[in-house]
């Protein structure tokens, strides 16, 4: 009888827990005049799209060696002002500047980090092998071509008359925007520049590189078409997209060699 009293108790003390857990995930989902809302399990620097999070920005690549700054980039939590604080030195902005301690290969590439931030020119001049070092440095990773076009939805496609200021930067000769400066080119999900900027290396090998509209439901003008060969894909197109931004979309994809460092492809962190 003893026993038996004890084990009801025991349930009864569950019922209790489980109910005030409710309770409280109730007031949380009702926060903000009653809307549900997902709750954000990723770091400052990224958005959720689904289960993975995506950076909000387009990845600038830092050289580093002090340990609590990498901490920080692995937590997601650094700040431009902790990088230039700490000594971190930005690699691939204006040139293909980083070194021969992180060569084409990737062979080496261990003392650099991808960051999301925003206010900073995102690197670029990387082969696909160098920006998956970096981002493997980081504790992320490049995103498969699924996941970037997920995460791209919603972000605006202009074309003629041509982009404005705020609008997805696709006809900018002179390189890329800031990262975050074109305050109109995010997506559903809340990540920035997946239009324009800089293309954006994905984890999917696949043809060289072909021209081919899509028909019905975008006006994007490269897409993969072709023999098999080393090339990966690239997304959403770069700042050179011509005036009428065909060249430029979320459902852009271009094939490029994995060891071109070019200078309009930069890429995107994924947790």
């Amino acid at each position: 009888m003893c026993c038996l009293s004890m084990k009801w108790l025991s349930v009864a003390v569950v019922l209790v827990v489980v109910g005030a857990l409710n309770v409280d995930v109730a007031k949380g989902a009702s926060a903000g005049g009653g809307k549900k809302k997902p709750v954000n399990i990723c770091p400052p620097d990224s958005v959720q799209v689904g289960s993975p999070c995506v950076g909000k920005y387009e990845a600038s690549v830092w050289e580093t060696v002090d340990a609590s700054l990498i901490d920080k980039i692995k937590d997601g939590t650094v700040t431009l002002a902790d990088l230039t604080s700490a000594g971190a030195i930005q690699r691939g902005v204006s040139s293909d500047d980083y070194g021969l301690g992180c060569p084409d290969t990737g062979h080496g590439c261990k003392d650099v980090y991808a960051v999301s931030i925003p206010g900073v020119t995102p690197s670029r001049f990387i082969t696909w092998f160098q920006a998956a070092a970096a981002a493997r440095n980081s504790g992320t990773r490049l995103p498969t071509n699924a996941e970037w076009q997920v995460a791209a939805l919603g972000t605006p496609d202009t074309v003629l008359p041509g982009p404005g200021p705020a609008d997805c930067n696709t006809f900018s000769f002179g390189g890329p925007d800031l990262t975050g400066n074109r305050t109109n080119c995010f997506s559903d999900v809340g990540a920035f520049d997946m239009v324009g900027n800089v293309a954006e290396w994905v984890t999917n090998w696949g043809p060289v590189a072909g021209i081919m509209n899509l028909p019905n439901f975008s006006d994007d003008y490269f897409n993969c078409a072709g023999v098999q060969a080393v090339q990966a894909l690239v997304r959403g197109g770069n700042f050179n997209a011509g005036a009428n931004g065909r060249d430029a979309g979320p459902f852009s994809s271009e094939c490029v060699a994995v060891m071109t460092g070019s200078g309009l492809v930069g890429f995107r962190i994924f947790r």
